[in-house]
């Protein structure tokens, strides 16, 4: 693992921890906000990069494509 994957890891598991709290009511989205900025900081990581805030695993659906109640991919792209 190179020192990058280290960092942006830690990072993760960090910013997962906060998001569980935001979900929870412990802190506010304010709260949040602050811990990111932090966090980021900590582990030496840009807030505009696409790797801090965008992340490829949507944790609603523990996917990043829809997908019809078929399972299939939706729109008509799983052909």
């Amino acid at each position: 693992m190179t020192d990058f994957d280290r960092r942006m890891a830690d990072y993760r598991t960090a910013m997962s921890l906060a998001a569980d709290m935001l979900e929870r009511g412990i802190i506010n989205e304010k709260d949040y906000a602050q811990i990111d900025r932090i966090i980021a900081k900590k582990y030496g990581l840009s807030l505009d990069s696409i790797c801090c805030r965008s992340p490829l695993i949507n944790t609603g659906t523990r996917g990043n494509m829809l997908t019809d109640k078929k399972g299939g991919v939706a729109n008509g792209t799983n052909r």
